[in-house]
């Protein structure tokens, strides 16, 4: 258990168009190094391992940038 809290979780949205590439929309961070919502979510599922913690998420862009300086 004590190695889950090192771990980080990125989920990518893509908009799957069927010609050509996919393009990523947004996506999610969880884990250690998120922030705000993502990382209490995070910190609840770490609390309750075998129970479903579910949240709703705001997408953010794919390009940014979610390392803290």
């Amino acid at each position: 258990m004590h190695l889950l809290i090192k771990v980080e979780l990125i989920i990518t949205v893509v908009d799957f168009d069927g010609i050509g590439t996919s393009d990523p929309i947004g996506k999610v961070v969880l884990g250690y190094d998120a922030s705000a919502t993502e990382l209490r979510h995070w910190s609840a599922m770490l609390a309750s391992p075998r129970r479903p913690i579910a949240q709703w998420h705001t997408l953010k862009y794919p390009e940014e940038d979610d390392k803290k300086d």
